[in-house]
């Protein structure tokens, strides 16, 4: 019996002894019209007080028996949320051992368990994701985001299972949805830029990225950022290149942000050109060859001269490519293309000039035996220069100029040293 229940009986049998003790008369108590009890007054405290006692063991007994069952079904649910996470952690461990089936009844089964564990619904729909059953994917990621509503993570992972099975509209409904609530974090801005990409919306896609400057992130992830803004700026000048001046100006941009990419730089030169700006086109491929190296800027501005019209054009192009190679020392090509040139144009003695100017500059290493060649038949051919025989010189050079060229410039073999844009 509880300490309140005997307080209950013992301080009303305490009050009605004293009660008693002074006033012994009787006290009537009318329970209907004719029907009437006459008890002394301490008996009718007693009863009183054996009544209110048994009322609050009552009270008391009922809350001690809610508690209990409270706290059954509270053990019970820690219980079920033991096994589930345990589930979980068997799930994880069977996906990184590649045993995706197993994975998945494991996973299935803790969701089951607790349909409220986030990381279980989000392992379904991974591993649904990766065993081809987008459908699943589709229904786990809804549900998870149905219980997380301002999970990016869940927002992200069901737009990318939509896309997948073909609902671009309904992914970028969801994302726009969610950037309409005021979400603007970098996570959702790379998704939307993904989504614009894929379907050529590039003026979108550069929002995106313009939005995504102005967002955290650490350097590694700004560095991709600017890659992909590039990149995007890149396709759109394709994209317009049929407008040279709109296409120039996207280019321009691209170009700053990917200098060690050549592909940029050649489409600037190719928008220049088409806009009449021949001089700032040359310009443009000159300065991509100096900073990166590539023969396709010297192949565009060899093309640029039109070196196949007359012998001028040929040395107007070799002189061009002997001023590019001034601009990169140890670099033999803008030799080799010189001489190719000016053996075209019927200048020997400049081409065999240039020509041994390339083999000096002769790059070493792993190539370095596929040089020893071109100097030997340079030196075969300057042979039978000396000896008189002008025209088996001027063969043998010729053999040379197209040896380094296809060494250097990667022509075909018997084909010409230069090739068109």
């Amino acid at each position: 019996m509880g300490i309140r229940l005997l307080i209950a009986l013992i301080l009303p049998l305490a009050a009605s002894l004293y009660i008693f003790h002074f006033n012994r008369a009787p006290m009537v108590v009318r329970l209907a019209e004719n029907w009437a009890v006459s008890l002394p007054v301490v008996m009718v405290v007693i009863l009183s007080a054996l009544a209110g006692a048994l009322i609050a063991g009552l009270l008391g007994w009922t809350e001690a028996g809610l508690s209990g069952l409270a706290g059954l079904r509270g053990r019970r649910r820690g219980r079920r949320l033991d096994r589930a996470r345990a589930a979980l952690a068997g799930a994880e461990r069977l996906r990184t051992k590649g045993k995706i089936g197993a994975a998945r009844r494991k996973a299935r089964r803790a969701a089951r368990l607790d349909p409220s564990l986030t990381a279980a619904l989000a392992l379904v729909g991974d591993l649904a994701t990766e065993a081809g059953d987008l459908e699943e994917a589709i229904r786990c990621n809804e549900r998870l985001h149905t219980l997380a509503p301002d999970s990016l993570e869940a927002l992200v992972r069901l737009s990318a299972n939509l896309e997948a099975v073909g609902r671009t509209q309904d992914a970028e409904k969801v994302l726009l949805r969610m950037g309409e609530s005021g979400a603007v974090h970098p996570d959702l801005l790379r998704r939307l830029r993904e989504l614009f990409v894929a379907q050529g919306r590039w003026e979108e896609a550069l929002a995106a990225s313009r939005k995504l400057s102005a967002a955290w992130a650490s350097p590694a992830q700004r560095q991709s950022d600017k890659r992909a803004e590039g990149e995007i700026l890149f396709s759109a000048g394709e994209a317009k290149i049929g407008e040279p001046g709109a296409a120039a100006t996207l280019f321009e941009e691209a170009v700053r942000l990917l200098p060690s990419e050549s592909g940029p730089r050649l489409r600037l030169g190719d928008a220049y050109l088409a806009a009449g700006r021949n001089k700032r086109a040359v310009k443009t491929w000159e300065e991509g060859y100096c900073h990166l190296g590539e023969t396709d800027f010297l192949r565009r501005i060899v093309a640029q001269c039109r070196p196949g019209e007359d012998e001028k054009a040929k040395r107007q192009a070799a002189s061009a490519m002997l001023s590019c190679g001034k601009m990169r020392e140890g670099d033999p090509v803008p030799y080799v293309m010189a001489s190719a040139l000016f053996f075209d144009a019927g200048r020997s003695e400049e081409a065999r000039k240039w020509l041994e100017g390339a083999a000096e500059r002769a790059p070493g290493g792993p190539r370095e035996d596929g040089w020893v060649d071109v100097v030997l038949g340079l030196l075969e051919a300057r042979g039978k220069l000396e000896a008189g025989d002008r025209l088996a010189a001027e063969s043998a050079f010729q053999k040379v100029a197209e040896e380094a060229g296809r060494k250097i410039i990667g022509g075909p073999e018997g084909g010409a040293v230069i090739r068109p844009a």
